[in-house]
């Protein structure tokens, strides 16, 4: 066997979760939203979302990856749970992918990642924690 240069590169992000009376699909209407900061698709190993602080009422929090922000309202693809106004000190994972039981989510380049809550989440802090692998050719 040859000798192999292996590609060593970080993949993991993290995004603050701020609750608030909206829960329109609009980009206003998210907790936190962002681009996926690679150049390439990446596959999600896990999304953990640490919660400092409850929410006012007990709406569910989702997190899901579309080509647009609009298109992530309501996705469970990395992270669906409940009961956000019992939740403060936890940290949660919540995969939800709706595909194949062995399948990992797969966020294309240029897609977008965002939080949405099911009703009023006024109070919400938390942060997510996403761990992935670039998925470059």
């Amino acid at each position: 066997m040859a000798l192999v240069s292996p590609t060593i590169k970080r993949g993991e992000c993290s995004f603050a979760i701020t609750g608030q009376v909206s829960h329109a699909a609009t980009a206003a209407g998210t907790l936190g939203y962002f681009q996926n900061p690679e150049d390439c698709a990446i596959i999600i190993k896990s999304c953990v979302v640490h919660v400092l602080t409850n929410s006012t009422s007990a709406a569910n929090l989702t997190i899901g990856h579309a080509t647009t922000v609009v298109g992530t309202h309501d996705t469970t693809q990395l992270f669906a749970a409940a009961a956000m106004a019992a939740a403060a000190g936890t940290a949660l994972t919540g995969f939800a992918n709706g595909d194949a039981a062995d399948s990992l989510p797969i966020v294309p380049a240029d897609s977008y990642i965002a939080a949405f809550g099911s009703a009023d989440t006024s109070g919400l802090t938390a942060i997510a924690y996403i761990d992935y692998v670039r998925a470059d050719a």
